[in-house]
């Protein structure tokens, strides 16, 4: 399961992550401006992902909005995994007490990973997710999805009063099967999903418009036909029993409610159980072109469709995956086995919009 963003056509290729840690972008480390002997400990540290689209855009271009509430000590600008899993271990020997990644759903995906490969269970900073992406969905699942310059002084003044509000929740842990590997985010899907997320990054700096055209796919291919459903095999059995009696070619799982622009497939809401949502499909284009916004909205009922509450599960295929909008080509396969992960505190400012 190696990450690769679909680049654009004449782009240089990103040095393979899973052998290098790169962030799969293809940008170029940067070291970090400060060393940890300077920073205070307890207090946000502040991890901006400068690759990030709406971070390029809106935050980079003028003075940051983060000056006057993060010391520029605390402040990292990274671009790739080996920059970020420095800074992690820098604010880890600095006892910083709260870590914040400005970014998108990749973004939180991989300062979560990098949190838990560098401090032990139950050791973890407060995390904070702020809104510098696309479609943010991480973020606003978590409460935090408001203006990112209000929810981090609402987070700021709260920790400067020793009143932090935090939400505590379980993150999604996917363990390649092949090399024991694991990682840990809030998202996995695979099968046409994945094809959906090939198709979003087809496009040089894809936005929303782009998010809801690779949303609609399942739809326009069911109407217009098209090879989007054909040769897509998937395996996925849950507690050691197959989720759905027939192969599906469509699998989600997520720790979070309503995980993406409208998204909410899974019916009743996780509330504090250790577990994750898994949904799992077999429909026929035919019957999946009437029933899109149902299945969408968890409303749907069909005998090829299952949703549920689960611990753990196991997903094979001859897709790659996604873990929060990142891509893991996986040269074409997934084998991995889903379960709850570590339990996390997220910050969840009182006054954040």
């Amino acid at each position: 399961m190696d990450p690769e963003r679909t680049r654009r056509p004449g782009s240089p290729r990103p040095p393979d992550a899973g052998a290098s840690g790169d962030w799969p972008t293809g940008v170029p480390p940067s070291s970090a401006h400060s060393s940890a002997s300077r920073l205070t400990p307890h207090a946000l540290g502040l991890v901006v992902n400068r690759t990030a689209r709406r971070v390029k855009r809106r935050y980079l271009r003028r003075d940051p909005f983060w000056r006057g509430y993060v010391p520029d000590d605390l402040v990292r600008l990274t671009g790739c995994l080996a920059e970020l899993d420095d800074v992690v271990a820098e604010f880890h020997d600095a006892g910083v007490g709260a870590v914040a990644t400005l970014g998108g759903d990749g973004s939180a995906h991989r300062l979560v990973d990098a949190v838990l490969r560098r401090y032990p269970e139950g050791d973890a900073p407060m995390v904070l997710v702020l809104a510098g992406g696309t479609m943010n969905g991480v973020a606003r699942a978590l409460g935090t999805g408001g203006a990112p310059e209000a929810v981090l002084r609402a987070a700021v003044a709260d920790i400067a009063g020793m009143r932090p509000r935090v939400h505590a929740r379980n993150v999604l842990r996917v363990t390649d099967a092949r090399g024991g590997r694991a990682r840990h985010g809030f998202g996995f899907a695979t099968g046409l999903a994945y094809r959906a997320y090939q198709s979003y990054y087809r496009r040089p700096e894809p936005g929303i418009v782009a998010a809801v055209r690779a949303s609609l796919l399942p739809l326009t291919a069911a109407l217009f036909g098209g090879s989007f459903y054909d040769g897509v095999h998937l395996e996925v059995s849950a507690e050691g029993a197959p989720w759905l009696p027939e192969p599906p070619h469509t699998v989600v799982a997520s720790v979070l409610d309503s995980p993406l622009l409208w998204f909410r497939p899974f019916g009743s809401p996780l509330g504090d159980a250790a577990a994750f949502h898994l949904g799992a499909t077999s429909m026929r284009p035919r019957e999946v072109a009437p029933r899109l916004w149902s299945i969408f909205r968890g409303t749907c009922r069909h005998p090829r469709l299952r949703v549920g509450r689960i611990r753990d599960a196991s997903v094979r295929g001859n897709t790659g995956c996604l873990i929060d909008g990142d891509l893991y080509p996986g040269g074409g396969m997934v084998d991995v086995r889903l379960s709850a992960g570590p339990r996390l505190r997220f910050l969840v400012p009182a006054g954040a919009p």
